[in-house]
């Protein structure tokens, strides 16, 4: 009694009233008057009809087993009826459902309501505008890549680099013996990238007892201990791809040394290598070796002869032997395995001999001496049949299947000569060969002994159109003023005319290739005497030395005026030009309108206008001294003049009046000489000094 006393009157007595007008209200009726509980609590409560003597049992049970502050007193959650809305009890089997859509719903009310008319309307919609911004995508980068200039591959855009590995620089100068080497080209990889060149082309790098300076090689697979070791190989390499640059190798696949261990077998009658190279019993025919005398050298040891289609040194390899191939193929698979991005194949012309081993036709009118390679017509061992099947094979299987493993491998040929028969090299559409031959066209410019002349636009114009017509239709050209094989442009012309020369080669249709050291205008080296001679082909001819020689254009790069230019700290290998003290890379970097500024800003605008990277070129009529033509693309708007007066003197060129269809006025954008860019010109008028060369943009 006196707990229902102390129960009566207290607020736990209202709270007891108010859930049992609860439970008298209908199921699923609305809230109470007050408005503030939900229905729906009458299970909830029914345990409150048990025993109020214990206050904190009662409230607990008014509750629902919840403190005042909404936890559950046993687990510590937080109430239902707080987190989820309607609130729900064990015995309670109905509860407030929302009108619309909500979350948790099941299954079947969500297809109910997906498939109202809203719905399939919204969907509809997102779905049209799904598609339609993606054809609008589709039809955006089908008209981008429609519009936009097809990208060229690295060879096409870039101007080669030529090196001479043993001239460049003494980079081991601590310990070097005054000879180029892989460390010097490596240190200098800054420099050439500066040049705004896009790869490199190193003459030959493989070992060699250095008879002919690597083209008598011993080892295909390794290099020549004066350059270093394959590791410092493997460092340029490395270093000249992270600076964007390609390498790219002489290969020699014509002959090998008599120190080669392939000569050695064949000599001993290996099994598969007997016929590796051509032997006879005796000298079987009057052909002649390139470098004078006799093919045909005797073996003391085999008591045999062999062939030789260069020194006795240089023994030919029969590149009808399968084991042969095997080898030449192992030694490019080796190089590309590297990271070598090109090979330039050395001697294409003379990889294959008649077999019957036939005499060549005398020359009877012939002015010089019977024992001069001149003095035949080399019917049987140049440019023989296989040349052409062999370059398919290689392009085709080895270089191909490195090309589709990743950078796309260039094949160069090189076959010593500026005969426009070069086109063959090309191959054909279904029996492809080189990327490009090695031009030497341009090698005739100038006095070939590099004793200064001088040249014309009509001998360049015959020049340019003899290779362009003779390359076939989608073929690429290629163009270069000289290398280790003949006399360097400033020689052969004049250092006044350096600029303009370069400003040939560069404007011209196709890939340009520079020979190191004529970025800066660098002349012959001198070579005083015979005793002086370093390169075998003069040392076979004596009486023709002067001529013969290849040391001049082959002298040490000329860096700056410090003791031997800066190449090296001993005496070099061969003397420096004797103008290094005002033709250096230190004294014209500093220089805008040096022969190396100038240089630089044709390269540069070269690679800017798509009109220098195409095949077009346009010949104008012009004086006599002047090279003209304009440059153009259907990738650019743009149309461009390039004049070059190769004269001495002073002159004023009219090319509007003499060419249809040539704009009155332009603007220079690229000049040899100061104070000419960006200036307006009137073609009908336009003057020019002496080794003055022009890239003007046409009206």
């Amino acid at each position: 009694m006196a707990d229902n006393a102390a129960f009566e009157g207290s607020d736990e007595e209202e709270d007891y009233v108010t859930m049992s007008k609860r439970e008298e209200s209908p199921a699923g009726s609305q809230t109470a008057e007050n408005g503030d509980e939900p229905e729906g609590l009458d299970s909830q409560y029914a345990s409150m009809n048990a025993s109020s003597s214990d206050k904190s049992k009662t409230n607990t049970d008014l509750t629902g087993g919840m403190d005042n502050s909404g936890f559950d007193a046993e687990s510590g959650s937080r109430a239902q009826s707080e987190i989820d809305g309607p609130i729900k009890t064990s015995l309670d089997v109905k509860e407030v459902v929302p009108d619309g859509p909500h979350a948790g719903m099941g299954k079947e009310a969500v297809m109910q309501y997906s498939n109202t008319p809203f719905w399939r309307s919204l969907r509809w919609t997102l779905l049209i505008l799904l598609v339609a911004g993606w054809l609008a995508l589709l039809g955006a980068s089908i008209g981008i890549i429609a519009t936009s200039p097809r990208c060229l591959p690295w060879w096409q855009s870039s101007v080669i680099y030529q090196i001479y590995p043993r001239s460049f620089l003494d980079g081991n100068q601590s310990t070097g013996e005054g000879i180029g080497d892989f460390a010097g080209i490596t240190e200098k990889l800054e420099y050439i990238s500066g040049l705004g060149v896009g790869a490199i082309l190193l003459n030959s790098i493989y070992k060699s007892p250095d008879k002919d300076f690597g083209y008598d090689v011993s080892n295909l697979t390794d290099v020549n201990e004066n350059f270093g070791t394959l590791e410092d190989f493997e460092k340029l390499v490395e270093k000249a791809h992270v600076l964007g640059l390609k390498v790219i190798l002489d290969f020699v696949p014509n002959q090998a040394s008599i120190a080669n261990e392939l000569f050695e077998w064949s000599r001993d009658q290996q099994e598969g290598w007997e016929d590796a190279f051509t032997w006879s019993d005796d000298v079987p025919n009057n052909w002649l070796s390139v470098y004078g005398n006799s093919s045909w050298s005797h073996d003391a040891e085999s008591s045999k002869y062999y062939l030789h289609q260069f020194s006795s040194y240089q023994p030919d390899m029969n590149l009808n032997n399968e084991k042969v191939l095997e080898y030449l193929e192992d030694a490019m698979d080796f190089w590309f395995s590297k990271g070598v991005d090109g090979l330039n194949i050395q001697g294409t012309q003379y990889l294959f001999e008649d077999p019957d081993l036939r005499d060549e036709p005398v020359i009877d009118d012939f002015p010089g001496g019977v024992d001069e390679y001149g003095s035949l017509k080399h019917d049987y061992t140049v440019s023989y049949s296989g040349v052409h099947e062999l370059l398919n094979d290689w392009r085709e299987g080895i270089f191909f299947r490195f090309s589709t493993a990743g950078t796309y491998r260039l094949m160069i040929t090189d076959a010593n000569t500026n005969n426009t028969d070069q086109g063959n090299y090309y191959g054909s559409g279904d029996n492809p060969e080189a990327d490009f031959p090695q031009n030497y066209n341009l090698f005739s410019i100038g006095n070939p002994n590099g004793d200064g002349g001088s040249t014309t636009g009509s001998e360049i114009d015959g020049l340019v159109e003899n290779w362009i017509n003779k390359i076939p239709n989608g073929k690429w050209p290629s163009f270069q003023l000289g290398n280790h094989e003949a006399r360097r442009i400033a020689s052969r012309l004049s250092f006044g005319h350096a600029k303009a020369a370069n400003m040939l080669l560069l404007t011209l249709p196709g890939t340009p290739i520079c020979y190191y050291g004529d970025e800066i205008g660098m002349s012959d080296t001198h070579i005083d005497t015979f005793d002086d001679v370093k390169d075998i082909k003069a040392k076979n001819d004596q009486d023709n030395w002067q001529t013969l020689t290849r040391d001049p254009e082959r002298g040490p790069m000329q860096w700056n005026d410090s003791a031997n230019a800066g190449f090296s700290r001993e005496d070099p290998w061969l003397p420096v030009a004797s103008n290094y003290k005002s033709v250096n890379v230190e004294l014209q970097s500093d220089s805008e309108f040096s022969t190396l500024g100038a240089f630089k800003r044709t390269v540069a605008f070269r690679s800017d206008n798509r009109a220098f990277l195409s095949k077009d070129i346009q010949i104008l009529e012009h004086e006599e001294q002047v090279a003209a033509y304009i440059r153009s693309s259907d990738d650019q708007d743009a149309k461009f003049l390039v004049i070059i007066n190769f004269g001495s003197e002073y002159l004023e060129s009219d090319i509007y009046n003499t060419n249809e269809g040539v704009s009155l006025q332009g603007t220079v954008r690229v000049a040899t000489h100061s104070g000419r860019e960006e200036n307006r010109v009137e073609l009908n008028k336009l003057g020019l000094a002496g080794g003055e060369g022009l890239i003007i943009q046409l009206d």
